[in-house]
């Protein structure tokens, strides 16, 4: 794809204008429109890219503009939980954009903490510094160690444990 757009200056000139242009809702529109399913890996495109600050930028806008605690709080239906678990998971400062590879790829967590109960016990999330001006990743750690890749994969989380964000 990147090749096809012209190199990966232009694709992501391209996705910026996708995401720009997009109405502050992302309701029904020919830009980024989160109601549509298919694009929900979208904004997670810049972290392949070499450019997670984007992906981190626009997880945490949609969380903020998409959904609402009010009757009409998702932009779209539901399709049996996709809408919620893209917040949820996008909430904690991921999400499985590549569905089959066993990765979740680091967007901007919202969250100071969260579980999750697995198999060997409980998956814990911890964001430190956390705030809409702090919403870029400095840092990660891994069961108390530094860790360096733009994603954990599913046998991480299964094996539980604690993913630290330092904002």
């Amino acid at each position: 794809l990147i090749e096809l757009l012209g190199g990966k200056e232009n694709t992501l000139r391209e996705l910026e204008e996708f995401f720009d242009k997009a109405p502050k809702d992302f309701r029904w529109n020919a830009y980024y429109n989160h109601a549509n399913e298919p694009v929900h890996l979208v904004p997670f495109l810049f972290n392949r890219m070499d450019a997670p600050w984007l992906t981190q930028k626009w997880t945490r806008i949609i969380c903020r503009d998409a959904y609402k605690n009010k009757v009409e709080g998702l932009v779209g239906n539901e399709d049996v939980g996709q809408m919620s678990a893209w917040y949820i998971l996008s909430a904690m400062g991921f999400y499985q954009a590549e569905p089959g590879s066993g990765r979740y790829w680091f967007g901007s967590p919202l969250v100071d903490e969260a579980e999750i109960t697995v198999e060997t016990g409980i998956f814990r999330v911890v964001v430190e510094n956390n705030s809409d001006k702090n919403r870029y990743i400095q840092s990660v750690e891994l069961n108390g160690k530094a860790y360096d890749k733009g994603y954990i994969e599913h046998k991480d989380i299964a094996a539980g444990g604690t993913l630290t964000f330092r904002m």
